[in-house]
């Protein structure tokens, strides 16, 4: 008889448990590596928000684009990063890119990458986004780093840059990373943008303010100009007890040049004027245009001598290109502590001027007189 043999229920029993531990295993390992994962993507998300921060507190351009490219090495530990410029008309320029420290410098060839790679679509906007091998034909670069990925930078459907990255820390470049680049790249074409349009608007504005206080025939400071110029030389002189002139010039014959050769010929002769103002006076001086036939030179820290040597420079000047000018001279402080005190001043000596015959300079009298000084015009006076 034949014996009745059947599997040992504690074998079973073993078995069951040892393959129950293989499960347990394999689902804790799944488990840690869905760990490690969420960590990364935890530290990457980090640091694009410390990015995104800073990138957002600044307007210049430059210290954006350096901030994102430190933080996708930071945050995807590529190796490498890149930044291209994308110009007008499509043109591609290397921009900037991380060193192997991880700091970023300019770009020594500005134009070291391959003609018709994924580089020109992504710049012409045929891809969204391109990645690959460095080995593949239509890689961007020819001394390429095994994989590499390619995000553009577009604001107003426009695109302004692109974000190239290459040798990762595995062989291939995961999702993830790919989501992350491009999450860098919107953050910074955003942040370009506002400091661009920032950039353009300053610069508008200084243009408006410069216009404003410019004189559109002569080039030279207007009236408005000239109020706010004269507030700080106030200001300065008050504060340092330094004399300076202020002086008014009139072009003489406006009138007459106008009637014999036309507005266009007053134009250049004013023109002209302001020219010889602009080269004779000294660094500091002050000059612009009052009114009409109207010029103002104020000259700093200058005292009644070095004055008189200044104007008659400057009338050498104006004889030499054919114009004549009356001039009036009131000086700080002795003739006025204010500009509406000294232009007050100045015009009198402007008006003893003229009635002296024109082509010749007046200093203000009414203090000269007090001080038992030689009045210009009057017997003892240089200019008389």
């Amino acid at each position: 008889m034949g014996a009745n043999l059947s599997e040992d229920p504690g074998l079973d029993m073993a078995a069951d448990l040892k393959t129950e531990i293989e499960r347990l295993r394999l689902r804790v390992a799944i488990v840690e590596a869905e760990r490690d994962e969420y960590a990364q993507q935890n530290a990457e998300l980090f640091v694009l928000q410390q990015v995104f921060s800073t990138i957002n507190s600044t307007l210049e351009i430059n210290d954006i684009l350096s901030m994102v490219l430190r933080g996708v090495v930071e945050a995807l530990k590529f190796k490498r990063v890149i930044l291209f410029d994308v110009i007008e008309g499509g043109g591609i320029v290397r921009r900037l890119e991380s060193d192997l420290n991880g700091n970023v410098v300019h770009s020594l060839d500005p134009r070291e990458y391959r003609q018709g790679s994924t580089l020109h679509d992504v710049a012409h906007g045929d891809l969204q986004l391109a990645y690959g091998n460095a080995e593949d034909a239509d890689a961007p670069l020819d001394e390429g780093r095994g994989s590499y990925c390619v995000a553009p930078l577009v604001a107003r459907d426009v695109v302004r840059g692109m974000l190239y990255a290459d040798d990762p820390p595995g062989e291939e470049i995961t999702e993830n990373q790919l989501r992350v680049m491009l999450d860098f790249a919107s953050q910074a074409a955003i942040a370009v943008e506002n400091a661009r349009l920032y950039e353009e608007t300053r610069r508008l504005l200084e243009e408006t303010q410069r216009l404003a206080h410019t004189d559109s025939l002569t080039g030279i400071p207007n009236r408005r100009a000239l109020n706010d110029m004269l507030d700080r030389e106030l200001h300065t002189s008050e504060r340092y007890d330094t004399p300076f002139a202020f002086i008014i010039l009139d072009l003489d014959d406006l009138k007459n040049i106008n009637d014999s050769g036309g507005h266009s010929l007053g134009d250049l002769a004013l023109k002209r004027f302001a020219q010889v103002l602009k080269k004779s006076a000294r660094k500091g001086d002050i000059i612009a245009r009052y009114a009409g036939d109207e010029f103002v030179l104020v000259m700093a820290q200058s005292d009644r001598s070095q004055t008189t040597h200044g104007v008659e420079r400057i009338m050498t000047s104006l004889r030499r290109n054919g114009l004549a000018s009356s001039i009036g001279v009131a000086m700080f402080p002795s003739d006025g502590i204010d500009g509406q005190t000294l232009f007050f001043a100045a015009d009198e000596a402007l008006y003893k001027a003229k009635q002296a015959g024109k082509n010749q300079y007046r200093f203000y009298e009414r203090n000269l007189k007090a001080q038992g000084l030689p009045v210009p015009g009057e017997p003892g006076s240089r200019d008389a």
